[in-house]
Parts: structure tokens; sequence; C-alpha cells
């Protein structure tokens, strides 16, 4: 309420103190929650957490209101599960027309590897910590403290996901992407 030189002075000093004790707590919740995680009781309760927000990502009932064809809202659970699968059959097999490429863009021979578990190494010592890294909300440092079980698992992951893109690419034409990655510079072989 009284805004003099000496009361502002008092005031940031407070303030300077506040946020030091306040960065000394965090630090100190971190080394708890480091310690608890190096303890097997700790890495069982991490994996569990990490499979239930899996599961709830995953989660059907989670959508609301699906409707078939016509407009009509499905309430059973099975003509909810009918029109996704029924929605995605169509997505995946419809054939569009496209126009064929003349252009000559030279190809990229090259031997694309699978990712190696020194490359999620580098990778995770590169992210800076306090982030979380996606829609899981796991914080970095949580990947960092498991040491090499979270290498092995995001390595593992990974090549999974590039197992997936090489699934999800059966459908699309191969001259239409063998022209896009030729114009992008992206090698074509995946071994």
């Amino acid at each position: 309420m009284d805004r003099t030189e000496e009361n502002r002075q008092e005031y940031k000093e407070l303030q300077r103190r506040v946020k030091r004790e306040v960065s000394k707590a965090k630090q100190k919740a971190y080394d708890k929650l480091y310690t608890w995680l190096d303890t097997r009781e700790g890495q069982k309760d991490l994996y569990r957490l990490a499979r239930q927000r899996d599961r709830d990502g995953k989660d059907v009932q989670q959508v609301r209101v699906i409707k078939d064809r016509d407009g009509r809202v499905l309430t059973s659970e099975e003509s909810v599960q009918r029109r996704w699968k029924e929605y995605f059959e169509e997505l995946m097999n419809e054939e569009n027309e496209r126009e064929k490429r003349v252009e000559g863009v030279n190809s990229v021979e090259q031997k694309v590897d699978k990712i190696r578990k020194d490359e999620v190494r580098k990778a995770l010592k590169r992210m800076k910590s306090g982030k979380a890294v996606g829609p899981d909300d796991i914080l970095v440092e949580v990947w960092k403290c498991l040491g090499e079980a979270a290498v092995e698992f995001l390595t593992s992951l990974c090549n999974r996901v590039l197992e997936n893109l090489e699934k999800a690419y059966d459908r699309v034409p191969r001259e239409e992407l063998g022209y896009c990655m030729r114009k992008s510079g992206v090698a074509e072989r995946y071994d």
C-alpha cells in the first residue's frame, strides 16, 4: 500500500528470497523423485503410469457422438466400432486419380538404417530438462533417469513406428511417393 523506495527495495529483496527458496524446494523435490525412480517400486509405478496413460489415450469411450452414413447417432458400442471399421476401410482403400509426373528429378540412392541405441542416447542428452516431449506429458528427466532401460524402450518404439510407416505407404502410389521423396532429397530405400 505504501509505495516508498524503501518498501519497494524490501519487496524486491523478499521476492528474490522467495524465488531462491522455490528453486531449492523444486530441486529437492526432483532429487527425491530421481531417488525414488531408482528404486524397483519407483520403476514399477512409472511403467504402470505409462501403461495407464496409453490405455486412457486409446479409450473409445471418450468419443461422445458417432454418426452413421445417414447422420443418425449411433448408441451401441458395437455399431460405433463397426462404423469406425467401415470408415477406415474406405479411407485406406480409396484410390484417387493422380496426374503423372514427367519432371526429371534424380533418385537418392541411400540405404536408411534402423534407429540405433547410440542415436537415441544422443537425442536424450540434447533434450532440455523440464519439458514434456509429447501428449503423454512424460518429462524428459524421467526418460533420462531411467538410463539404459529408456534407451532400449525408445529405440524399440521408434523402430516399430518406422515399420508402421512402411506398411502405411503400401497404399500410396509409388510413382507419386518416389517423386516427392526425390524432390525433397530423401532416400527412397528402407532396409
